[in-house]
């Protein structure tokens, strides 16, 4: 999965740990534990979207830039209840 590729990267990160990298290190590390909270405590279409999205690569640096593919009705539906 995106968040397995994740943790490997962080940890091969890890090991050749520099301050040149210490930056989009600590992002990584945000980002994998965000979509771990996510993939154990979200419904499955939000915690995909976000792994595809910025674990994958799959998105612009602007909101609004999410595949088609992400589900985004049941991403909605969890932020506005009322949507729909």
């Amino acid at each position: 999965t995106r968040l397995d590729a994740a943790v490997t990267r962080l940890r091969q990160g890890l090991g050749e740990a520099s301050p040149v990298g210490a930056r989009r290190l600590v992002e990584l590390m945000a980002l994998t534990l965000q979509a771990s909270l996510l993939v154990r405590h979200a419904p499955a279409a939000v915690a995909d979207a976000f792994c595809a999205t910025r674990l994958g690569g799959d998105w612009g640096h602007s909101f609004g830039t999410l595949p088609d593919t992400a589900g985004l009705d049941a991403v909605l539906g969890r932020a506005l209840p009322d949507f729909g």
